[in-house]
């Protein structure tokens, strides 16, 4: 079978074979075979590959058998089995092109060897090596034969070394009587003649080829360098190893070919000589032929590392990496399941053509400056774009995105399955509502439109009805709001006239002779705003008041609408953009006495709640995990109060009860100053009196329910909820409780973004500003159902909802300020013992001390070790979970603080979209920690030392995003793997060494990893962990980091060092 531009274009037709054509330009196609009458192949689309096959009849025909839907659905002979026969026909085009070039040149080549003279060449015959008549063919490397790593062409001069000694030219050597040479000199002679295609003249510049030929035939013997000194040729092929590996910062794949040279004892680079197949290596005096050779598109890499950039990574691996492993062999950790490929986010451009009558349209997805027609697949550039922030990750097209740009076109009037294929607009009226309506809501969507023909001439002259908001700025606290709607010419229509057009579906008034565009979705929405805000009577007729907390809201708002004018004072405006963080806030210095530097978006973070402060309004400070939420609150707690009424009273702090340990220690670091009490036991009622001697009160959610008629009782000058998803249901005993409280100021802590909870975000604000967010089956109404709706609707619903909440929201992650950030943020979180905890504890703890005492001192430390170690791991177990003692005596209520304060932290990492591991030195401990994430329905993989598929459970990790937890034994998993996308490490319990907790935290610093890594220890107050740590600082030199287990560290540590641990 003859594969031909004709046969393929009877096959398919034009326009398939012109969509044929451009996958067979773009590289498309991999792999092409015909055997029999199968023809089949494989193409590749950026990440994803398709098998294509046909049967070609005898009679020339095609029968397709495709997987594709042209040949699944519709029947056609499609661009996928033509492209592969395209290349069929391009190969044997190149076959006949190469085999008529090839014949061209040997016939030129014979007719030049044919017309020189026969007595030129040089007279020799063939004598033994013995015989004293011999003389020497000897090749000399010209001077500047190796200019770079990979030379391309050799220049050699050819001498003859007579029986004089003396070196002549072989062009130089009188042809008079025949030179005696021996058999190899003589084989040699007659390739250099074959080169030089007549004699040999003294220069030759050979290639690659021809010097690998030579050096082929001198195997055993030595050719001379330029400084007479020789090269001796080595026979054993010698094995090359190609590295591959991946710059931290750039993305860019560095790949280097390295080959250990026997003799070269100077490390001075070597030489390839490499063409096609073919390959020589030099250095330390000698030449070697290389076993393997890269494939010839490869071959830069023998000039020194070759980078490959970002945008070709993923080509690399899927096509060009195979291809390299049939040849070379590779060391690399890198593979392709470490990238993940999602889906991108594509803007649109929308063409309209036509004019006021009728409207046609294409729509196309735009991803960073790629166009591809909507959802439609044939002809489509294939592309991976590369995450600017995480050099693992690449986007790629999003069908599913594209399908919702379609729908919502369907809204505006155009229906169809491709972009290119939409059915029009037909008629006036139906043209004028969408250029009213819909033109400018897709432009706010962010869509980009071009309008071609007659309708861009009309939009050029067409008026628009301008709606004019006016803003009064009352004196106390209010302002006043009223607004008309301008013709565009100086005129002004009323009100009524354009609510009307509005209720029925209009988009334009007509004005006598003259059509006015209405921006109804402007219009509407500017309503909603001011219907969103509880409003009174003015004064003014026609107008309406407003709370001044509503500024922000009411200018974010209109700003967002184009087409909307606002006038208002310049000291509205200023203030409303305040309240926006448009302008810069009037910074706060920190109290001398704080003990910590604040990082600049932290002292951002103490001016923003000064800031509510000053205008009495409540803030949810939501920075992402590790930012320092704690620090930035302890920092303006510390200041005075602006409000000098409320100097003398205590500030209260409610968390989970996990934290209020960590609290009070932060605070006993940071703010030293302040005197803090924590509302905790069974003793907490005895404290009460003593509230209004305190700066700090500190409790938790579930004592808070409980003494709720006390708190409710006492003023607070501030109260902050640490934690907010508390309080997150409106009708819970927590949510209800701490709307009792009575505070001059509220703050909310949280990790989790409003994204993830919109449904519980209303009583977080109904505590923070009661009646801001309106009743909540109005919030429901307006924002929480059409957000769950998950459409373009719910896209509008979440812009709203995040210009009401941004003034009184603070949110910095990680990626906004990290040139604020150390690589790693290190943190410890202390926790106390529950009270079952701490009943085993210190029976356990007495029971020790008086036992070990009496051993050290009846056998000696050193024959007592193992007991001691016993014991101390039996206290770090107690620590952990009272179920690692394995005592079914013991019946607890809480068996483990440390597994609650374990549950927060996983919450808020989870919710703030983190992939967290978690290394523990007790199996048994991640077996519960397993049973827990089982029974919350939380996805993880887990690893310890009897894991037999260790890579495969490291693979699903890498390869599946939706999976946030490692469960990791750190003896098993503290070194040796390569975890993507991690980006938090929790060390659930501290171990002597902290060298192996570093090792197992920058399992988190992959290849690549531009994010700051958050490490937290979790630490029990007041017991041997504590101990532990400490020692960790004072005893490296005990402690160093050879050490690796509990036997190792026992050997190190004195019977002082236990009595110390064992101490209370």
């Amino acid at each position: 079978m003859q594969f031909t531009q004709k046969l393929l274009m009877d096959w398919a037709g034009v326009a398939v074979y012109r969509d044929a054509k451009l996958l067979y330009e773009r590289g498309a196609v991999q792999e092409v075979s015909f055997e029999g009458q199968i023809l089949e192949g494989t193409l590749s689309f950026g990440n994803r590959s398709l098998k294509s096959r046909a049967k070609i009849l005898k009679d020339g025909t095609c029968e397709n058998l495709c997987p594709c839907r042209d040949s699944t659905e519709r029947g056609i002979i499609c661009a996928h089995v033509v492209a592969l026969g395209m290349v069929l026909a391009k190969r044997a085009e190149s076959d006949v092109n190469r085999r008529q070039q090839q014949v061209k040149e040997e016939s030129v080549k014979a007719a030049r060897v044919a017309e020189v003279d026969e007595k030129s060449y040089l007279p020799r015959v063939v004598v033994q090596t013995s015989s004293p008549d011999i003389a020497r063919l000897v090749l000399v490397l010209g001077e500047g034969w190796k200019p770079g790593a990979l030379v391309t062409r050799v220049p050699v001069r050819c001498l003859i070394r007579q029986r004089s000694g003396a070196m002549v030219p072989v062009d130089q050597v009188p042809r008079d009587k025949p030179v005696g040479l021996s058999k190899e000199d003589d084989a040699l002679m007659y390739v250099l003649e074959d080169i030089a295609e007549g004699p040999v003249p003294e220069n030759l510049s050979l290639t690659i080829k021809d010097f690998a030929n030579i050096l082929k035939l001198k195997e055993g013997r030595a050719i001379s360098l330029p400084d007479g000194s020789p090269a001796r040729i080595g026979g054993t092929p010698l094995a090359s190893i190609l590295h591959i590996d991946m710059h931290r910062s750039s993305g860019e794949l560095i790949v280097m070919v390295h080959t250990e040279l026997p003799f070269n004892e100077t490390g001075e680079p070597p030489v390839y000589l490499v063409q096609g197949r073919t390959g020589w290596i030099y250095g330390g005096g000698h030449f070697w032929p290389l076993q393997h050779v890269l494939p010839v598109p490869f071959h830069d890499v023998y000039n020194g590392p070759a980078k490959i950039p970002r945008p070709h990574v993923l080509k690399f691996f899927d096509l060009e990496m195979p291809m390299i492993e049939k040849e070379i062999p590779v060391a690399t950790d890198l593979n392709r399941e470490l990238f993940s490929v999602e889906p991108g986010a594509p803007k649109f451009h929308l063409e309209v053509r036509g004019s006021p009558a009728s409207l046609a349209a294409t729509l196309r997805a735009d991803y960073q400056g790629v166009l591809v027609v909507a959802d439609k697949k044939e002809g489509a550039p294939v592309f991976a774009h590369p995450d600017p922030d995480d050099v693992m990750r690449f986007t790629v097209r999003n069908p599913d995105a594209e399908k919702r740009g379609l729908a919502r076109l369907v809204r505006a009037g155009f229906r169809g399955i491709v972009g290119d294929d939409l059915s029009p607009i037909v008629g006036t009226r139906e043209v004028m509502n969408f250029l009213g309506r819909e033109w400018p809501a897709l432009r706010r969507e962010g869509w980009k439109i071009e309008l071609q023909g007659p309708v861009a001439e009309f939009m050029d002259e067409v008026d628009f009805v301008a709606p004019v908001v006016r803003i009064h700025e009352e004196d106390n606290g209010w302002f006043d709001v009223g607004f008309q709607f301008e013709d565009g010419r100086g005129g002004s229509l009323a009100p009524h006239d354009v609510q009307r057009a509005l209720r029925m579906g209009e988009a334009f008034i007509e004005i006598g002779s003259r059509t006015c565009l209405l921006d109804a979705g402007a219009i509407e929405s500017m309503q909603e705003v001011f219907g969103d805000c509880a409003s009174g009577e003015a004064d003014e007729p026609g107008h309406f008041r407003l709370s001044s907390i509503y500024a922000s809201y009411v200018k974010a708002s209109l700003d967002a609408l184009d087409g909307i004018d606002v006038e208002a004072t310049p000291e509205w405006l200023e203030s409303a953009r305040r309240q926006n963080r448009e302008i810069t806030l009037e910074p706060v210095h920190p109290h001398p006495n704080l003990n910590a530097s604040l990082r600049p978006y932290q002292r951002d973070g103490v001016s923003w709640l000064r800031f509510l402060e000053k205008g009495g309004y409540g803030g949810v400070l939501a920075d992402e995990m590790g930012l320092g939420k704690t620090l930035q609150t302890l920092a303006w707690l510390q200041l005075d109060r602006v409000d000098e009424s409320i100097h003398h009273l205590p500030a209260l702090i409610v968390c989970p009860t996990s934290l209020v340990d960590n609290w009070a220690s932060e605070a006993a670091r940071f703010t030293p100053d302040l005197r803090v009490l924590t509302v905790t036991g069974t003793d907490r009622h005895a404290k009460w009196a003593g509230l209004s001697e305190h700066d700090l009160i500190v409790t938790s959610y579930a004592l808070l329910r409980r003494d709720i008629e006390q708190y409710a009782a006492q003023a607070f000058s501030v109260v902050i909820l640490d934690e907010a998803q508390h309080i997150k249901n409106k009708a819970t005993q927590n949510a209800l409780a701490a709307k009792r409280l009575q505070a001059k100021h509220r703050l909310v802590l949280t990790g989790t973004p409003i994204e993830n909870g919109v449904s519980d975000f209303w009583s977080i604000m109904d505590f923070l500003m009661p009646g801001y967010l309106g009743p909540h089956e109005t919030f429901r109404k307006n924002y929480e159902l059409p957000i769950a709706r998950n459409d373009d609707m719910a896209q509008a619903a979440q812009a709203k909802l995040k210009r009401k909440l941004s003034p009184f929201l603070l949110r910095r992650l990680k990626r906004d300020v990290a040139t604020d950030l150390p690589p790693k943020i290190e943190r410890i979180a202390f926790c106390g013992l529950s009270t079952d905890q701490q009943v085993v504890y210190k029976t356990m703890l007495d029971d020790s001390r008086r036992r070990l005492t009496q051993m050290v001192q009846d056998q000696g430390f050193n024959r007592s070790r193992m007991e001691v170690l016993k014991t101390l791991l039996r206290l770090r177990q107690v620590c952990c979970h009272l179920a690692l003692l394995k005592n079914e005596e013991l019946k607890p209520e809480n068996p483990s603080a440390k597994l609650d304060l374990f549950s927060e932290l996983l919450n808020e990492a989870m919710d703030g979209g983190h992939r967290v591991l978690v290394f523990s030195q007790f199996v048994s401990m991640l077996t519960l920690l397993r049973a827990d994430l089982d029974a919350r329905g939380i996805k993880y993989c887990y690893l310890d030392g009897s894991t037999q598929e260790r890579m495969s459970v490291v693979h699903t990790f890498n390869s599946d995003r939706t999976i946030p937890i490692f469960l990791i034994s750190l003896k098993a998993g503290g070194t040796g793997l390569n975890l993507t996308g991690a980006d938090m490490v929790i060390h659930y319990d501290p171990w002597w060494n902290p060298a192996v907790e570093a090792q197992a935290t920058d399992r988190a610093y992959r290849i690549g990893q531009k994010r700051t890594v958050y490490s937290v220890k979790l630490i029990t107050r007041g017991t041997i962990e504590e101990k532990v740590l400490a020692m960790q600082d004072r005893k490296r030199a005990i402690i160093d980091a050879t050490l690796e287990n509990d036997e190792q560290v026992m050997e190190k540590l004195s019977w002082e060092d236990v009595q110390e641990l064992l101490e209370l």
